[in-house]
């Protein structure tokens, strides 16, 4: 008889903000004993063993990866060999396994619609943004920054209302509206510039906390992240103080007079307006691999060092296999390759069974940024994967969403290909 709407999590929710426990109802485990909990955890866990089919009863080996409700991806075996031919897909890029599921009726608070679509809670600095817009342009909020070449986009759709009549209410749907090829789980775009697929979004480690800062992105550096500072206003000045340089005197003022009302509404709201606070260092010194995106990534390691380890080859070694990969010109010749690309995934294994998470995380990221679709497949397994063990399970469902149906181009609205 609970009133509140079912979590789309249920037991696997790891959110503590008391709004979303007051708005969303969860399963008994949250009523469960300390003890039951840990029990609980430890079944959550637990790792899926299953053997090489290829084997022969009698010398067949064990091979352990996280169990998941995704699907599981024929890999090496454990002790590094490769599997027999027959054993190997045909092709290294199968159509990615892709679970949807509808959204339900929209919360009435403007918050819980936004995380219930998107699947992450947005910061006040996103609120506090969209007023100043409504302060400039009551009519048409998201063009208020028209003059600079941007538009509020993404999430900040469901203040304009335009994603209400959306007919393919679908999670899938609403996570791949506005967002770029190469932006990774952990982005979320909220303001498209016009020219050159330059964007600005929110980049969180985690998807239960709130972001860690605000960056852009373009085609000037395919896949690149460039911090621009904590919160959304200190993004939207610093873009406009480079645009300041390079425009004309006329266009200069125009850009000018925006950037003051910028500035000015956020010291009324008290948001710091640097390019790197001591939040954002502090979260530099956590970074544990740099990652073809530059953001880099930050897991958990205890004191042992345990939770990360690098991978075998350095970055200039990982693009030239994965470019080798891609200039295949037979299909033979690219499955060749493709066994360096294995050999590293095994290693991303036999990392996870040993608790270091990270390795796959970033091995995963990296395929991702440098982009190819013949990669999918394996940009899913291991990032799937990591997430789960990392117990970031919306960045999974962001994921499969996005190699679904992962477009290029500047124009990366959901509502002209749903109504189209």
């Amino acid at each position: 008889m609970d009133p509140r709407i079912p979590c789309m999590y249920g037991e696997k929710c790891y959110r503590k903000n008391p709004q979303h426990l007051q708005t969303y109802k969860h399963p008994d485990k949250r009523k469960l004993s300390e003890t039951d909990e840990d029990e609980q955890k430890e079944l959550e866990t637990k790792r899926l063993c299953t053997t090489s089919p290829s084997e022969s009863s009698s010398d067949k080996e064990d091979f352990c990866v996280p169990e998941s409700i995704f699907s599981k991806v024929p890999v090496a075996n454990q002790d590094g060999s490769q599997k027999d031919e027959e054993d190997r897909p045909l092709e290294p890029h199968p159509e990615v396994v892709h679970e949807d599921y509808p959204v339900s009726e929209s919360p009435e608070d403007v918050r819980l619609s936004i995380e219930q679509k998107f699947l992450l809670e947005l910061p006040d600095d996103f609120y506090d943004f969209w007023d100043l817009c409504v302060r400039l342009d009551r009519e048409k909020p998201e063009e208020a920054l028209i003059k600079a070449g941007l538009t509020l986009v993404g999430p900040y759709d469901v203040l304009t209302g335009k994603l209400k009549n959306i007919k393919k209410r679908t999670v899938s749907t609403y996570l791949c509206h506005w967002r770029y090829y190469y932006d990774p789980p952990e982005f979320m775009t909220v303001i498209a510039g016009n020219e050159r697929e330059f964007h600005i979004g929110y980049y969180r480690d985690d998807p239960f906390l709130l972001p860690n800062f605000v960056a852009s992105m373009s085609d000037v550096k395919p896949g690149v992240l460039n911090p621009l500072g904590e919160n959304i206003f200190a993004g939207v000045c610093a873009y406009l103080t480079q645009r300041m340089k390079e425009e004309n005197p006329f266009k200069k003022t125009a850009l000018q007079r925006l950037h003051k009302e910028v500035e000015s509404y956020a010291k009324l709201k008290k948001w710091s307006l640097e390019p790197k606070t001591a939040e954002m260092r502090a979260r530099n010194r956590e970074v544990v691999a740099k990652t073809f995106h530059g953001a880099g990534i930050v897991v958990p390691v205890d004191q042992t060092g345990v939770g990360y380890r690098p991978l075998p080859d350095s970055d200039a070694t990982l693009r030239k296999i994965l470019q080798r990969v891609v200039d295949a010109e037979t299909e033979e010749q690219r499955l060749k390759h493709y066994d360096d690309l294995h050999e590293i995934i095994t290693n991303v294994q036999f990392a996870s069974d040993e608790g270091d998470f990270g390795m796959g995380l970033e091995l995963g990221l990296d395929i991702f940024t440098f982009g190819g679709d013949v990669f999918h497949k394996s940009v899913f397994h291991l990032l799937s994967v990591a997430y789960e063990l990392l117990a970031r399970d919306p960045y999974i469902d962001i994921i499969q969403a996005h190699l679904k149906n992962r477009r290029r181009g500047s124009n990366l609205s959901i509502l002209e290909v749903v109504d189209g």
